[in-house]
């Protein structure tokens, strides 16, 4: 079985296992999946979209096979950057020493692990991955493994000897010190080496960490000199390389230029991300204020808590985070720095649905989860004015607040019916006989129900937390009844708040409840969610 720790590693794997057919057609409507999914073959023993969860999986599988009596190894497929994440050395600490049949083959494309080096270590690493080595290896333990009463404790002998000679030319590496078989670094893309690495390992009765070096991008030569640029593309000329780029009215790319600009007047500005710079648009901050700027690595547990000491220290922390990854750092949020009511602004991006990154990546659940933290401010802008002004009001926030946009550009439609009331918005088609209550990026959906079905208010909520319920009351009377449209969870999600708030019996809440969205266009799931403009139409038709 074969345990993949990002899905965008298995796309060979998908090609080889019979879905060649859907893959014209990847992360989009009808097509596969861009992670591995139990659901979709049964050569995806387990699904993945979040880094460092693999080898937890693969022990468990082990384990199960074990105890079962079931023969088969278990490959947990991991890359460097998955040894930033803690829940990879929980695991690594769980199996080392133990009986099961675990290969952990690890790629190392940024050479982030530390290696040994010089000429000494390359005629080792032939030596040990060529098939006339293995297969003397093979028979020579068979052989004296047969030797009557001492044929298995001269074995024992002649590897601590080997070790013994290996350790007085090599420095023993973190493997070998956890108590794993460690083989490598052996070249990831050259296979005639590489198999029968595999082949020797799949034989072993212990856990084995292969340790591979690999190329990224190889055999493309645009991808191979910019990696970074061609990681999750969009459709793009292979000929030439070009990547469109209209990053700069997406609300990521306005995000990190506003808290840029701020940072330049304000010295306690600092930011954090947890590996991901560029999708969270924080390069430029990177470059402008490197001494405020950090990296954590795939470490959202830690990068909470950092924020928290940072503000501990006077600072003022900046968490860019996607929705979904915020998921792992509830508690470092709720605990670390809520509950000592300590700075921290959290910007939340790709909240809500997320398309073609598919069930892994929605971000539906960061409004309901901070909505249940006392004291937390939440924001959740729909234009990129209504970001920065957010941005702006969350800095200037002692204690724990969010900002929480979407995936993308805003949607373009004529606003001009609406009238600012700060926390919130209201627009009138036609005499307001009923009223959609929505936030976020699918105001548009309301707006378009709304203009249908005539008659209807829309009011649009830019801060969902705590709600301005004064002045919801004041547009919403109780005898007019209500939807209210929410891209998230239902269950613990603002509309549930703000129904309860109002005691309001005559208020419909729509949002996403039932089933794990999948993958698809925004419309497809707009429409599977009972959340597009149809949907809130039908809702008001019925009250």
């Amino acid at each position: 079985k074969l345990v993949f720790d990002v899905g965008h590693q298995s796309y060979a794997h998908k090609l080889l296992t019979g879905r060649k057919e859907g893959f014209g057609f990847l992360r989009s409507d009808g097509g596969v999946s861009g992670f591995t999914k139990r659901s979709e073959s049964e050569y995806d023993p387990f699904g993945s979209g979040h880094s460092g969860n693999a080898l937890s999986a693969s022990i468990g599988i082990a384990s199960a096979n074990k105890m079962r009596g079931a023969d088969g190894c278990v490959v947990a497929v991991l890359g460097d950057g998955s040894f930033t994440n803690g829940m990879t050395y929980e695991a690594l600490n769980n199996c080392a020493g133990s009986d099961l049949r675990l290969v952990i083959v690890l790629y190392d494309n940024e050479m982030a692990i530390s290696r040994n080096v010089g000429s000494i270590n390359n005629v080792f690493t032939r030596l040990r991955t060529s098939k006339r080595y293995f297969n003397f290896k093979n028979r020579f333990v068979k052989v004296v493994s047969a030797v009557p009463l001492v044929g298995k404790p001269l074995v024992g002998g002649f590897r601590r000897i080997k070790n013994f000679f290996k350790r007085l030319i090599f420095k023993e590496n973190f493997f070998e010190t956890l108590g794993f078989e460690y083989i490598g670094p052996v070249d990831g893309n050259d296979l005639k080496r590489l198999i029968p690495v595999l082949e020797q390992a799949k034989r072993r009765g212990s856990p084995c960490v292969i340790h591979t070096y690999t190329k990224k991008g190889k055999g493309y030569a645009f991808a191979e000199e910019k990696p970074d640029l061609y990681h999750s593309v969009p459709s793009f000329d292979p000929a030439t390389g070009v990547v469109p780029n209209g990053k700069e009215k997406t609300f990521s790319y306005n995000a990190g230029a506003e808290l840029c600009r701020l940072a330049d007047e304000d010295g306690d500005i600092a930011a954090v991300t947890a590996a991901m710079t560029a999708g969270t648009g924080l390069t430029l901050f990177a470059e402008k204020h490197p001494d405020r700027f950090f990296d954590v690595g795939i470490a959202e547990e830690h990068a909470a808590t950092f924020c928290a000491g940072l503000a501990a220290g006077g600072l003022k922390p900046v968490f860019a985070v996607y929705s979904t990854f915020l998921q792992r750092a509830f508690d470092q949020v709720a605990e670390d720095a809520a509950m000592q009511s300590l700075r921290l602004t959290l910007l939340v991006d790709r909240a809500g649905l997320v398309a073609d990154d598919g069930v892994t990546h929605h971000g539906i659940f960061d409004a309901a989860m901070l909505n249940s933290i006392p004291s937390c401010l939440i924001y959740s802008p729909e234009t990129l004015a209504e970001l920065r002004t957010c941005i702006g009001e969350s800095l200037a926030y002692d204690g724990v607040s969010a900002v929480r946009y979407p995936k993308g550009k805003e949607v373009e439609y004529d606003r001009s019916a609406f009238t600012d009331l700060g926390a919130l918005s209201y627009a009138d088609y036609g005499e307001p006989k009923k009223a959609v209550v929505t936030y976020g990026r699918i105001t548009s959906q309301a707006v378009l129900a709304a203009r249908s079905a005539g008659d209807t208010r829309v009011i649009k909520l830019l801060r969902v937390k705590p709600l301005d319920i004064d002045s919801v009351r004041r547009l919403l009377p109780a005898s007019t009844p209500a939807v209210f449209a929410e891209e998230g969870v239902l269950c613990g999600g603002i509309g549930e708040t703000l129904k309860a708030a109002l005691g309001k019996e005559n208020m419909r809440v729509l949002a996403i409840d039932g089933a794990f969205p999948g993958h698809g266009s925004y419309g497809k799931l707009f429409a599977e969610c009972g959340i597009d403009a149809a949907a809130i139409e039908k809702a008001l038709a019925s009250l």
